[in-house]
């Protein structure tokens, strides 16, 4: 979807910015002034490192806090799934997590007054990497997605936005999810309802955020789904490309690696997670599908976790 436009207000990627953008940001650590409590507005006081990611914040963050574990989570699914490893040599990648939305909201404000408000973004130039974000209780999705951005920044280098922004939307939701993202997957069906077909091709030409509409972001989770889980021609094709993409960015796009027509197979393998029963770790009505799930999920005023997400989409 288009982060700029997104009624859920979702992450952004900003690794295509300017590097006196990162600069601005990465002093903005040390020099600006503290929002309450005399705390800096972006934390430096307390660090935890896991894996490529160094994690900063103004409070303490236990080594196994829930954010922690789901950037380890992230790693490995990431290696098991694409097998991206990251060169343990690269530089960290630095997660600051600000106090609360009001302390986000100033520093957005102070550093990037022309971009509207959202829960967290990635800035990536070169061999230096950031994720910005705060304290809330959708923290570990957005976690999740950006350091999904940053993984493969870090193990692939840049990739085709598309692909970048669906593989972003596979991962970030818990491994126990496998990939499904329940509000793209209950938005689909009055998509196609719509009109709407999907097309590979034409995804591939989109070059900015700003191009992509909602539904191609729905739609490039939609394929990147498709590619990972229907059969190992079509998983084949992705890691490929990935691979080649490693060498160069003009790598032959995945639209001319399928053999035969692509519309029809992806549209069926949508179909057939309507039938798939999904194990989450809950302690009553582990099992949820589907079929009973509304296409378009009623809103709430009050946010709701990913599991919780995922149940209310499913129905059991």
């Amino acid at each position: 979807m288009d982060r700029i436009a997104s009624p859920r207000q979702r992450p952004h990627r900003l690794a295509r910015w300017p590097w006196f953008a990162l600069l601005g940001a990465l002093a903005g650590c040390a020099t600006l002034g503290g929002a309450q409590g005399g705390k800096p507005l972006v934390p430096t006081a307390f660090q935890v490192r896991t894996g490529p990611y160094v994690v900063c914040t103004n409070d303490k963050l236990d080594a196994d806090a829930p954010v922690v574990r789901q950037l380890q989570s992230l790693e490995v699914q990431v290696r098991e799934t694409l097998g991206l490893r990251v060169d343990p040599g690269a530089s960290p990648v630095e997660v600051y997590i600000l106090d609360d939305r009001r302390s986000f909201e100033h520093f957005l404000t102070f550093y990037y007054p022309d971009l509207p408000h959202r829960r967290a973004f990635f800035l990536a130039n070169g061999n230096q990497r950031v994720i910005y974000t705060f304290f809330s209780d959708r923290l570990e999705e957005d976690i999740r997605h950006e350091a999904t951005h940053a993984l493969l920044h870090v193990a692939v280098g840049d990739i085709p936005l598309w692909l970048d922004e669906g593989l972003a939307e596979y991962f970030e939701g818990p491994a126990e999810a496998k990939g499904l993202n329940p509000e793209h997957a209950g938005r689909l069906p009055g998509d196609l309802a719509g009109g709407w077909k999907p097309d590979l091709a034409r995804l591939e030409s989109l070059r900015t955020v700003r191009q992509m509409t909602p539904r191609d972001y729905r739609e490039s989770w939609a394929w990147v789904h498709y590619l990972l889980n229907d059969g190992r021609p079509q998983k084949a094709a992705l890691l490929g490309y990935l691979s080649d993409l490693r060498a160069s960015a003009q790598a032959r796009p995945i639209s001319g690696r399928l053999e035969g027509p692509t519309c029809e197979p992806m549209l069926a393998h949508l179909g057939k997670l309507r039938e798939t029963p999904i194990a989450l770790d809950a302690p009553r009505d582990p099992t949820v599908r589907l079929q009973s799930a509304p296409a378009e999920p009623p809103s709430s005023p009050k946010r709701r976790g990913f599991l919780t997400r995922l149940r209310d989409f499913f129905g059991s």
